[in-house]
């Protein structure tokens, strides 16, 4: 009887160590060096470098001028945003990086310079690091996936679930790598044009004569809208008016004639 006790309570252990066994993780099967986030490279990254322009522009006529900036466009560009009022209008437009220069000394040429700036981004670095994460789980899911043809059920299971867990990761690292060659390939041009009957080849003086336009137009859309609301009156004093004279005539003859007969009442 204890001989049989025995021989079943190390069939139970053998169970219990082998589930055990077989319920950790793969890594063990996976070389070190596939596991590690960034690889050695031997060569410089490449450089990846986004651009940002911001630039302001005196123009004498805006309708003439956002149809010049149009034409300046190639057709694998695009406007971003546009914003069109009736003095001035800003556009974030999407430029290859490769003709950037070309095309701001084409906008200077066209239009008056009031300001400009230009700022870079170097994220070579975090794109290197995220390419050599990618060739890491690349390596990691192909060892994977070797594994996975001779591999038991249970193992089977928990493979799955780390090929699943890698694909999601390397999904949104290949998500962020398109966003960055995105931002580097097209630089973004912000436009903005201040539209002035007075231009000159001196920004103070632009600014100068756009305050006296811009307060001369704030007049005119003061006395505009004085006129819009005189003209929303007018109706009511055409209407009432006539109304509320002959009420007024017609007590005043009354208050006349009760005031005469009192005076004849009193004699």
């Amino acid at each position: 009887m204890k001989k049989i006790l025995i021989i079943w309570s190390m069939i139970i252990l053998l169970f219990i160590t082998t589930a055990c066994s077989a319920s950790e993780d793969l890594s063990e099967y996976i070389p070190e060096d596939e596991q590690q986030n960034v690889l050695l490279a031997d060569d410089i990254p490449e450089r990846k470098i986004i651009y940002k322009v911001n630039s302001q522009y005196d123009v004498t006529n805006l309708d003439e001028s956002i149809q010049t900036l149009r034409n300046l466009i190639d057709l694998d560009e695009w406007f971003d945003q546009e914003n069109i009022g009736s003095s001035q209008a800003t556009f974030t437009i999407r430029v290859k990086t490769d003709r950037l220069d070309d095309f701001l000394s084409e906008l200077n040429s066209n239009f008056q310079l009031r300001s400009f700036t230009k700022t870079s981004q170097d994220v070579s670095l975090q794109y290197q690091d995220k390419t050599n994460r990618i060739d890491s789980l690349n390596l990691q899911i192909t060892r994977l996936q070797e594994l996975y043809e001779d591999a038991s059920l249970s193992d089977m299971l928990t493979i799955n679930e780390q090929l699943s867990n890698l694909e999601i990761e390397l999904m949104n690292l290949e998500g962020e790598l398109n966003l960055f060659d995105s931002l580097v390939d097209y630089s973004e041009v912000n436009v903005t044009f201040y539209g002035s009957r007075i231009v000159t080849k001196l920004p103070f003086f632009n600014r100068l004569g756009n305050g006296f336009v811009n307060g001369l137009n704030a007049v005119f859309i003061v006395l505009d809208g004085i006129a819009i609301g005189l003209m929303n009156i007018l109706p009511f004093v055409l209407i009432l008016g006539p109304i509320g004279y002959g009420g007024f005539i017609v007590r005043k003859k009354y208050m006349h004639n009760k005031k005469t007969k009192k005076n004849k009442n009193d004699e």
